[in-house]
């Protein structure tokens, strides 16, 4: 049924269904209820395109992922997807992995369905290749970037100072004049990445502790890439005390694996982990961690880019600050 139908159904002009359609308010509530009743009756839904060619605006938002399984990514990304909801909006969302080519593909497509605006999680979408990528297809389209550097006049980012983190961790680890064997798991090469790694090696330069690049493991994020850690570290015939994380579910893989070798956490060593996942709390012990308040991150997220819709001023880069929450592992 097209509104020509609807219109002739409940006597009335293209025009009234029209305005009916829309919400408009100068329509008698006897005509409004008899095109509603017809509406109803024949479960009309009102096509999407044509409202949005109407408004100028889908009411959809993007939101590019780098691995939703990954649970602080799902985390922020829930947390905008309901929020965004809230606020009216509809939420797309995109699990990039990391393959560029289907990142570019993505935000091609976004541009052809014209979407409201764009959300990218994950600091390994902050690179050339997708600066490119937006400048070519999303120029007139808000892209609200977390942990990047990425600048442009419709960019804008919100970054958790995770570097801030590693000094927390740092600081706190240092307090006890025993340790100074600190060994540092990193995941990726992404901006985050390298970031944090920097940090560790600049605080050890400030507590005067000598850099051993034998502490430092690369590995895979996730259960299996901590155990792999440690095994990497017992290779290396490497002593250390302490241990820090590129994030919850890897330093929980570490710990099983130092558990295993008859290490006593954290009387052999302390554990300090990244992100406060659950995973951080159903641990045993109880798992020490750098808080980068996803949850706070999703929302500052969502809220930026409804507030960029409606006209709003924002700063192009905003920070969050993590804080370190002490439990069991050190």
């Amino acid at each position: 049924m097209n509104i020509y139908d609807m219109a002739k159904e409940a006597g009335v002009s293209i025009s009234t269904v029209s305005r009916v359609l829309n919400n408009h308010p100068n329509v008698r509530k006897a005509t409004k209820e008899r095109v509603l009743g017809v509406l109803k009756k024949h479960n009309y839904v009102p096509s999407a395109v044509a409202k949005s060619l109407v408004n100028k605006s889908t009411n959809v938002i993007a939101v590019l992922a780098v691995d939703v399984r990954h649970l602080h990514y799902a985390n922020i990304a829930f947390t905008i997807e309901q929020k965004l909801s809230a606020s009216g909006y509809n939420t797309i969302l995109c699990n990039t992995g990391y393959d560029k080519k289907k990142m570019f593909d993505y935000i091609r497509v976004l541009a052809e369905k014209q979407v409201d605006g764009v959300i990218m999680v994950g600091s390994v979408l902050s690179s050339d290749e997708t600066a490119e990528s937006i400048k070519r297809y999303l120029s007139g389209t808000p892209i609200v970037m977390h942990n990047t550097i990425l600048t442009g006049p419709n960019i804008y980012n919100i970054s958790s100072e995770e570097s801030h983190g590693i000094d927390l961790a740092m600081d706190y680890l240092v307090q006890d004049k025993e340790i100074r064997r600190i060994a540092y798991i990193q995941d990726y090469d992404t901006l985050v990445g390298k970031q944090k790694r920097s940090e560790y090696r600049k605080k050890l330069k400030e507590y005067g502790i000598s850099y051993d690049r034998n502490l430092v493991v690369k590995t895979e994020s996730g259960l299996d890439g901590g155990i792999a850690a440690i095994r990497e570290l017992s290779r290396r015939n490497v002593d250390y005390s302490a241990l820090i994380g590129c994030d919850d579910i890897t330093c929980l893989g570490a710990m099983q694996e130092l558990e295993r070798m008859g290490r006593v956490i954290p009387r052999d060593v302390q554990v300090i982990g990244f992100n406060n996942t659950i995973f951080s709390r159903i641990s045993n012990p109880p798992m020490t961690v750098i808080d980068n308040k996803e949850e706070m991150t999703g929302i500052m997220l969502a809220r930026a880019i409804a507030d960029i819709l409606l006209g709003r001023d924002l700063p192009s880069h905003t920070l969050l600050y993590p804080e370190l929450i002490k439990r069991g592992t050190a």
